[in-house]
């Protein structure tokens, strides 16, 4: 199920063997001021445009992006067969309608990168609202209509930061350690 809070709570819930803490520890990075490079990206990012950071191949990588939110009409559920979104707002405020894929009526197709996108419809779902320096991580039984406008809530502006963690909703198998 999601989690949200600010990057240091997360941090605590995590377990440090978990692949999710990879994520969490360069967000914090992050904000503490320790990668310049992702300070410079966020600071000059302009609107509609997308940067892709490696930071462990396709296992672990940012979306860095600024978008404008959309109304509910436009959004659609997605959800990663692999991949745990870790979404930070840089600045701004959304929505981010969630539901659970174990309880719906269907079966995802997943496409060739392991991802499936289906209309928000009648699922029941959640609403999370997320403002500047809230963390919501997305396991890959979570379906996510992201971007969502904040009705009065002023500028539709939102920089955000995806981290992409594969499999980190899988338990780290214990080290196994020879005593002879």
């Amino acid at each position: 199920m999601a989690m949200v809070g600010n990057v240091d709570d997360l941090i605590n819930r995590t377990p440090a063997s978990n692949r999710l803490m990879r994520g969490l520890l360069f967000l914090r990075n992050y904000l503490e001021g320790r990668a310049p490079e992702i300070t410079t990206i966020v600071t000059n990012l302009k609107l509609g445009e997308k940067i892709r950071v490696p930071l462990d191949g396709d296992s672990l990588y940012a979306l860095i992006e600024v978008y404008n939110t959309r109304e509910l009409e436009k959004a659609k559920f997605e959800a990663h067969e692999h991949h745990t979104d870790v979404q930070y707002i840089c600045d701004g405020r959304e929505w981010i309608a969630v539901c659970d894929l174990r309880k719906q009526d269907f079966t995802p197709a997943y496409d060739q990168n392991g991802n499936v996108f289906f209309p928000l419809g009648n699922q029941p779902s959640t609403r999370l609202l997320l403002e500047r320096g809230d963390i919501a991580v997305l396991f890959p039984n979570d379906a996510h209509a992201p971007c969502l406008r904040v009705e009065g809530g002023g500028d539709p502006m939102v920089c955000k930061i995806v981290v992409k963690v594969e499999d980190a909703h899988l338990m780290a198998q214990p080290t196994h350690t020879s005593t002879s």
